[in-house]
């Protein structure tokens, strides 16, 4: 099922409630009353064509179509990853944190599996933060310099190219999700279980529910981003502009 224009918010959000936090991330509120998914885009002044792409392709693997996004302006995506980066370095891994903490109180207090994942996860935190900052440091702000290039149709003083530091932006997205993979392995293969263990399996869920949020948004940068990127550089090169 396709999410269209006419379909009321809340009945998206009730037939996937992963959209949600994608519905968050265009800065839109709770609230959705009986109103459309037009009628809420227009309220908060979110585009909806460009909403309708992003929910559907988070929505249906198979609706994804890059080229498409070439009519989008490319700083409105750059606000989408923004606002999911603030989604998981201020909400959604501080508190994945938090419930590895209560571990500590729930089991023999000589266990070393414990320290061990706490360890283990804070080396993900520390990985994750890194790449965030080179994105948002270095990566958004070339795109942005490329963008502005083909509108003034200028060219810049000089600098390296974006090819290399994309490569390794690419080896850096399949790292975070190997080590994410390996934190799941040792909590279901080595982790001590707790008195309740209703929390480890929310924390069993959290952490598979954030896995599969960031592999969607590396979906989005990789088959998206990336592409519009490349196409950037195409026409600046073709132009004999310096990158």
């Amino acid at each position: 099922m396709h999410i269209t224009g006419e379909m009321k918010m809340v009945d998206v959000v009730q037939h996937d409630i992963q959209l949600l936090a994608v519905i968050q991330r265009f800065e839109i509120p709770l609230g959705f009353r009986e109103r459309s998914v037009k009628e809420v885009c227009q309220e908060h002044e979110v585009d909806l064509d460009f909403f309708l792409h992003v929910v559907n392709i988070f929505h249906d693997k198979d609706f994804l179509d890059w080229e498409k996004f070439r009519n989008f302006p490319v700083e409105w995506i750059i606000r989408y990853l923004k606002n999911a980066h603030r989604c998981y370095v201020d909400y959604r891994i501080p508190e994945i944190e938090r419930q590895i903490q209560n571990f500590e109180k729930q089991v023999d207090t000589n266990e070393k599996n414990i320290d061990l994942l706490l360890n283990f996860f804070r080396k993900y935190i520390k990985e994750f933060n890194t790449h965030i900052e080179q994105e948002e440091n270095k990566v958004f702000p070339y795109i942005i310099r490329l963008n502005q290039l083909l509108k003034d149709k200028t060219t810049s003083n000089g600098g390296d190219s974006v090819q290399p530091l994309m490569m390794q932006y690419h080896d850096d997205h399949n790292n975070i999700e190997e080590t994410l993979f390996d934190l799941k392995s040792i909590l279901l293969k080595y982790l001590p279980p707790p008195v309740n263990n209703c929390l480890y399996n929310n924390l069993i869920f959290d952490i598979f529910r954030l896995e599969r949020d960031l592999l969607d948004h590396a979906e989005l940068e990789e088959k998206v981003l990336y592409p519009i990127v490349r196409e950037m550089e195409e026409l600046l090169t073709s132009k004999g502009d310096k990158l």
